[in-house]
């Protein structure tokens, strides 16, 4: 087992908030309460592998799913775990203005830390969204209290991917101040910095790859950031109509993946994303991403998602 602590982290959404879907297959928000709702049963099943694994981790729970199910988000703190803000509204970065942003993440910080009387001090961006032309979001994540981030990604990335020379967590300096960022873990494969530890990747690449990646990163003093959504334990979630690259991305391997998470479990540890950056905040002194020139060059729209009602 390698001794290195490394994250594991959960994106708490259902079926069906998979994003920019293609030629109008998608659901619409309105939409969304007629859905079958299988994100209950199937956080669940990851706080059962988790308890048995004994390990915490950090739930970056959607604010109009814990709105839903508020008694599925006290069961994830009273276990111990972390909560962290997926957004309210699962909306890649680009589809908000400042103002549609500031009231999304405020409105599910302050769900968040309703329903579990505990500080929430971390952000993920849906998709992993948050690139150079949306870098002003940092400065609305510094506003609205979050401590850390954990929505870059130093490689090929479907809705976001920002240059850095950070691998591992590092501070992001902007306008409104500085913050920790855990970034999505990648790899140097087949020519290409890829994510591998989460999502399409974690189910398509060999559990042996993921293992040396995993300790590779160690090896470099890095932790690695693994993560998963609900829907990835659930074979028999209804399908959407997707394009075929898409639908082998988001179907690809969903029966292995309990098992897949059991192997990481036993081999690696595992600890929330807070409890590593209070384990190794004098670490990250010297690793600073100045992305202040990034934010004056993307100016966030004017208009865009409608906010939190």
């Amino acid at each position: 087992m390698s001794r290195a602590s490394n994250i594991l982290t959960v994106d708490v959404e259902d079926w069906f908030h998979i994003l920019e879907v293609e030629g109008g297959a998608g659901f619409r928000r309105e939409q969304w309460p007629g859905l079958e709702a299988r994100v209950v049963a199937n956080t669940d099943a990851l706080l059962e592998l988790f308890a048995a694994a004994g390990v915490t981790a950090t739930f970056f729970v959607v604010g109009w799913v814990a709105e839903r199910h508020r008694d599925l988000v006290r069961r994830i703190a009273a276990a111990g775990h972390e909560l962290a803000s997926h957004s309210w509204w699962h909306e890649v970065m680009r589809g908000h203005s400042r103002a549609s942003l500031t009231a999304d993440v405020a409105a599910s910080k302050k769900l968040l830390e309703d329903l579990s009387g505990t500080p929430v001090r971390g952000f993920r961006a849906p998709g992993n969204s948050i690139t150079p032309a949306t870098a002003w979001a940092f400065d609305v994540l510094v506003e609205q209290g979050y401590a850390y981030d954990s929505s870059l990604c130093p490689g090929v990335s479907s809705h976001g991917g920002y240059p850095s020379p950070f691998l591992g967590p590092h501070r992001v300096r902007c306008n409104a101040g500085e913050l920790a960022e855990i970034p999505s873990s990648t790899a140097q494969l087949l020519g290409r910095r890829i994510p591998y530890a989460g999502g399409g990747y974690l189910r398509l690449f060999p559990i042996s790859l993921i293992h040396r990646c995993v300790r590779a990163d160690n090896r470099a003093g890095r932790p690695a950031n693994v993560y998963v959504h609900p829907r990835e334990v659930d074979p028999d979630q209804p399908r959407m109509t997707l394009q075929w690259k898409r639908r082998f991305k988001y179907y690809v391997g969903l029966r292995g993946t309990r098992e897949k998470l059991r192997r990481l479990l036993r081999e690696h540890r595992f600890t929330s994303a807070t409890s590593w950056l209070e384990a190794h905040a004098g670490e990250l002194t010297d690793r600073v991403l100045d992305v202040r020139a990034d934010a004056a060059r993307g100016a966030a729209p004017v208009s865009a998602a409608p906010a939190h009602p």
